[in-house]
């Protein structure tokens, strides 16, 4: 075997164990985070302590379960702005089933009721997308409508939580140092970061936000593929409603709102191109890390909530202008 033989040997198997594909965004987001993070530390040397990094992560998790869902969605090249509502109508739903009357309903139910509430909302969503034919953003700006009415109409009055083991899964902490919600995040973002590099689905994902048509020339199902994003998105809100539950212990219909902008600008910070068929959870995990960072950065500097919200949209702006760009810039590279 000659030299080059082995090189291009090396080079495809680093690339099957790589966790960063080709022109992946993630180093560079790493760097503004290390960048971020020297800053805020330099203006508040709180914001580096073991506590604040406690803080910042134990907030990670109920966006980032939304991230990994929305980023399925957005690789087919759709858009999923009823996340924040199925988060809401599946927290009351589960916070109103610890409050029936003489009835004791076992936690997994509870739990496995949410998750499925979750995906038949997002099985809804596909079907009326990939079957009926409607726009993705135009059909989960009704369902975002709808499922917000149903919420305001189930919870007039805040539904609490009084079953200290549930509310102990959202708020307790592995050797008082690593919160379980951390944990959780991590299994989901594992779990769906393999099922997009090394299965069929993951790779049909890609291969219809790249190009539906020859995806569909080439045997691939693309309206079941799209179908089952909209479903992994329903999924991940479902365990957000529980994550928000069991730390919050109660639920009311305004739970999720605005969320939508918010895991948006994450996805797309993360690397997940509005065109769809590109980009990877390991983008959106940096992401999540500096969204979530700054956000708790800027609070620890008294900035006044007004420039936080706008310092968001500027990152979304920012993102988006960026993904556009390369969009652009790989067009003519085709071209």
């Amino acid at each position: 075997m000659s030299n080059t033989d082995l090189n291009v040997n090396r080079k495809s198997g680093w690339q099957r164990i790589n966790i960063f594909k080709v022109n992946s965004i993630a180093p560079s987001l790493v760097i503004v985070f290390i960048l971020m993070c020297a800053i805020f530390g330099g203006i508040n040397p709180q914001f580096l302590s073991f506590v604040n990094f406690k803080t910042i992560i134990s907030g990670l998790s109920v966006y980032g379960m939304m991230a990994v869902g929305l980023s399925f969605v957005v690789l087919t090249g759709n858009f999923d702005v009823s996340v924040g509502s199925v988060v809401g109508i599946c927290s009351i739903v589960m916070a109103m089933m610890f409050n029936i009357e003489g009835v004791k309903i076992p936690i997994a139910v509870i739990i496995l009721a949410g998750i499925a509430l979750g995906a038949f909302v997002g099985a809804i969503n596909g079907f009326l997308i990939t079957v009926v034919g409607i726009n993705s953003v135009i059909t989960t700006l009704g369902t975002l409508a709808i499922l917000r009415g149903v919420a305001l109409l189930l919870a007039n009055k805040p539904a609490l939580i009084n079953d200290k083991f549930y509310v102990s899964l959202g708020r307790g902490f592995i050797a008082k140092t690593i919160p379980y919600s951390f944990v959780y995040l991590i299994v989901i973002f594992v779990i769906a970061y393999l099922l997009l590099r090394f299965t069929k689905f993951g790779r049909n994902v890609y291969q219809v936000g790249s190009n539906s048509n020859a995806a569909r020339l080439a045997g691939i199902p693309v309206k079941r593929t799209q179908f089952l994003t909209f479903v992994v998105a329903g999924i991940t809100c479902g365990i957000s409603a529980f994550l928000m539950t069991s730390q919050a212990a109660f639920a009311q219909g305004e739970f999720g709102t605005g969320f939508e902008f918010t895991i948006l600008t994450i996805v797309v910070l993360g690397g997940i191109s509005l065109a769809g068929g590109r980009g990877t959870l390991i983008g959106v995990a940096a992401g999540l890390l500096i969204i979530n960072s700054i956000a708790n950065g800027l609070t620890m500097i008294d900035v006044p909530v007004f420039w936080r919200e706008a310092f968001n949209g500027i990152i979304l702006i920012a993102a988006i202008l960026i993904d556009s760009i390369r969009v652009r810039r790989r067009e003519l590279l085709k071209a």
